[in-house]
């Protein structure tokens, strides 16, 4: 390298360094840590255990240090024989002849360990993950169901009221109790103090403490997201110092609730170059792309695989969440993964260091594309400067320690930041919305924003995932052509740019299609997405559940 090169280098290091040097004199507030948390939640697949312990030990080896948080559930400490141990409270609400009733949980709505010698392997994970420095949290027992969220209804409208933000103002209902929480608590610590026991099981010599991890409990996420009021006063009975089972903007500093509960809520990702929001969690990231995927490729749903036993059987079972696609769809899924979480930890990076939150699970969702997503983010970020990829009691500790007004300073971005280089660019977030209105004849639509002028948008309207449409309206005639008589019916319209990319989205409800009692719900069943509940999440589908 020559002379002339090396001195237009030192020049340039040199006013990097005086820039940031003046930046930092501007603020008395020091730059906190980019704080990144990589949590799991579920704890059944053992292969996972070792794969993700393997990870953080081999970018230990080569200086990165990197934790994750897992949020267990103790059913997979029960097998078959043992499940009498656990009574869940609380009730589901079914639709039965037309009307939604309250069903009382029974079992579990995740299966069980498969015997002992599977109960014993998982035990000696856990608490070797906590050993090597890892978190092990709450993620209740039977994973059902709490709360169930609905939009606060504005009756001249008949849309989702908005805050200033325009970030639907949701409400929970209070479908589990107090009286219900307190019992699932007790029964999560039951269950672990029992473990040996209830399955008749004899510790080794390495499981002779026990569970080492079981006094240091201090994290709680609920089952997908459903939460009621009943649940905070309990958090803190229990030892729970903070709660992540809601969501919030991607620059959320961490605030503490009436119980002196930390909120670590999942993020609305802001989507670059499009305009919608995507949550900060593998699931929730499946149900958008299923309903692209079927839309782009139908087939999907006849996709085949062997089962254990070497027999042919069908890869996807339910159309909410695809465990298989094809390699194309996988490559597209995680693409657009990388390129929010990318997007979502620069905007924090070189923002106010707001914490980054990723949520996922145990299961191959989309062929693996979320799985093999979590670590290749997790590799791309953890050893940068400035960056800790740590266990949220590490985040909370944090925060233990410091001053409202340094809290306050963080959320203000009231700091020297990071100069942000000209190679790290981010699109803008659109400011578009689709909206609908429908008669007896055609359901019409309607785009709205700053950004629904462009030039170059098109259309398309699917049903199920059948084309029906490439304009902004759809006629019910042919809903009823596509849908047996009596059942519902997605009524999809995705709105693309220029270049062919999808930007936005939005889906209806069409139910008791072509009967009587017929009828085309106003509601975008899309926005249930952004706030991260999703009550049909792993129900029914061994499929889905296997390896949570």
């Amino acid at each position: 390298m020559s002379k002339k090169w090396i001195t237009k280098g030192l020049m340039a290091l040199g006013m990097l360094t005086q820039e940031v040097a003046m930046a930092q004199s501007s603020s008395s507030t020091q730059r906190p840590p980019q704080f990144v948390l990589l949590a799991f939640d579920g704890s059944y697949n053992n292969d996972v255990w070792q794969y993700s312990r393997d990870f953080t030990k081999l970018k230990k080896s080569h200086g990165v240090d990197s934790r994750f948080t897992y949020f267990i559930n103790p059913v997979y400490f029960l097998t078959p024989d043992s499940k009498g141990n656990y009574q869940p409270p609380g009730s589901r609400l079914e639709s039965r002849n037309g009307q939604t009733v309250a069903v009382k949980n029974r079992g579990s709505a995740i299966g069980w360990g498969d015997d002992n010698a599977d109960v014993s392997i998982r035990i000696d994970h856990m608490n070797d993950a906590y050993l090597e420095g890892h978190e092990i949290g709450s993620h209740a027992v039977g994973h059902f169901d709490a709360g169930y969220a609905q939009c606060s209804m504005n009756k001249l409208t008949r849309k989702c009221d908005r805050d200033e933000n325009n970030k639907i103002i949701w409400k929970w209902d209070l479908r589990w109790s107090e009286a219900d929480w307190r019992s699932e608590f007790e029964q999560f610590y039951t269950i672990l103090d029992n473990v040996f026991r209830f399955n008749g099981l004899r510790p080794t010599a390495k499981q002779s403490r026990g569970l080492l991890f079981r006094d240091e409990i201090k994290g709680f996420r609920a089952p997908v997201l459903g939460i009621s009021d009943g649940l905070w006063p309990n958090l803190p009975k229990y030892g729970i110092q903070y709660d992540t089972s809601k969501t919030n903007y991607e620059n959320y500093w961490p605030q503490r609730n009436e119980y002196g509960t930390w909120n670590f809520p999942l993020a609305e990702i802001l989507e670059p170059g499009g305009a919608r929001r995507w949550i900060s969690m593998d699931y929730n990231f499946c149900v958008r792309d299923s309903a692209r995927v079927l839309t782009e490729e139908p087939e999907t749903m006849s996709l085949m695989k062997r089962d254990a036993n070497g027999q042919q059987v069908k890869a996807n079972k339910a159309r909410d969440c695809l465990n298989m696609v094809s390699a194309k769809q996988k490559a597209k899924a995680k693409a657009n993964m990388m390129n929010l979480y990318r997007a979502y930890f620069d905007r924090n990076y070189y923002g106010n260091r707001a914490p980054i939150h990723i949520g996922h699970h145990f299961s191959q969702w989309m062929g693996g594309a979320y799985f093999e997503t979590f670590f290749e983010f997790a590799n791309e970020v953890c050893g940068k400067p400035e960056v800790k990829c740590v266990t949220y009691a590490e985040l909370m500790n944090f925060m233990n320690n410091k001053s409202s007004s340094e809290i306050e300073a963080y959320k203000k971005g009231n700091f020297a930041k990071l100069p942000r280089p000209k190679s790290v660019t981010l699109a803008r977030h659109w400011d578009l919305d689709v909206d609908m209105t429908a008669d007896e004849n055609v359901m019409k639509f309607a785009l709205s924003g700053r950004d629904a002028s462009r030039r170059g948008l098109t259309q398309l309207v699917t049903v199920n995932g059948t084309v029906v449409s490439e304009s902004l309206e759809t006629k019910l005639s042919e809903v009823r052509r596509i849908t047996p008589a009596g059942e519902s019916a997605d009524v999809r319209m995705a709105i693309f740019d220029f270049n062919g990319k999808e930007v936005a989205t939005a889906t209806y409800k069409v139910m008791n299609v072509g009967t009587k009692d017929e009828v085309v719900s106003e509601d975008n069943i899309e926005e249930r997405w952004t706030q991260g509940h999703l009550p049909e999440a792993h129900q029914g589908e061994m499929d889905f559940t296997r390896g949570h």
